[in-house]
């Protein structure tokens, strides 16, 4: 599954990004309205942290790889 690089606005807490609020797509800034799972994984040697959230009413995944503290969304789910 194709992972596209993301520009993210996180909450902030006391172990960094914590939680997405918002990520950008197309050029416009699209809240996150809940977090609907947060998991982590570990994948090819990679720590990720995967949330499945709820935005413009539907549903998608974005990850976060913690080693390189970059965002991508998962396509196709």
């Amino acid at each position: 599954m194709p992972y596209l690089p993301v520009n993210v606005r996180a909450y902030a807490g006391y172990r960094g990004e914590q939680r997405p609020t918002a990520f950008e797509r197309g050029g416009r800034w699209i809240p996150v309205e809940e977090v609907v799972e947060e998991v982590v994984e570990l994948s090819e040697g990679r720590i990720w942290r995967r949330f499945r959230i709820r935005a413009e009413g539907g549903f998608l995944t974005l990850r976060r790889d913690e080693q390189l503290g970059a965002w991508f969304l998962e396509e196709g789910r």
